[in-house]
């Protein structure tokens, strides 16, 4: 009798990645993009400015609404099931705070992600025609938690809102310190400048 070999085990792309993650230093931050493990640039102080300036005015309006969410930077949100071989980690999400536990990172949906856009993001991850920041925007309007995304500039007063509107999407450009900055699932109202308090942007202007 002739012995077959066994089929092996199908490579799971997610856990692959988990377990790489947990491999690297603490300090770094890596992405999971349509199956590339993508490490993020370490991002400016005024980038981490407008990232804390945003968690707290977020953290403020979601309080309000008391809806049991939290807002957090930084967190891996897998896209599974809605997309296999996507694990993205936004400046700032807002989260299902029942997700919160001892230990952990990943969370499997959020219902506002924040991304501070640095020149990396608008490169192209090998092999792929679109820009990585375009590739994430499809990711996060995919999942069905996902009520918003905030695309924020950092070396200008430009920030772009997509909101979920029934089963497409409607988005909104803000250009001037002084534009509202409205996300209702948020309980956020804030100007745009007040996005950008304490950057070096925001100086400049005094």
């Amino acid at each position: 009798m002739t012995a077959s070999a066994a089929e092996p085990a199908p490579l799971d792309l997610h856990q692959s990645f988990q377990d790489f993650v947990a491999a690297r230093p603490d300090e770094e931050k890596w992405e999971l993009v349509a199956g590339r493990f993508l490490m993020q640039a370490q991002p400016s102080i005024d980038h981490q400015i407008i990232a804390g300036n945003l968690n707290r005015l977020l953290t403020d309006g979601i309080e309000r609404l008391r809806l049991g969410r939290i807002s957090v930077q930084n967190p891996a949100i897998d896209l599974r099931p809605t997309l296999e071989g996507h694990v993205y980690v936004p400046d700032v999400a807002i989260i299902d705070a029942d997700e919160v536990e001892p230990g952990r990172n990943v969370v499997s949906a959020c219902f506002l992600a924040v991304e501070i856009l640095s020149p990396s993001d608008r490169r192209r991850p090998a092999g792929m025609k679109s820009q990585k920041i375009a590739i994430k925007l499809a990711g996060y309007e995919a999942l069905p938690t996902c009520e918003a995304v905030l695309l924020v500039e950092q070396r200008a007063f430009d920030a772009t809102l997509s909101e979920r509107n029934g089963s497409g999407w409607v988005r909104r450009r803000m250009t001037n310190p002084d534009d509202r900055l409205v996300i209702a699932s948020a309980g956020l109202d804030c100007r745009l400048g007040d996005v950008y308090a304490r950057t070096t942007l925001a100086r400049a202007r005094r």
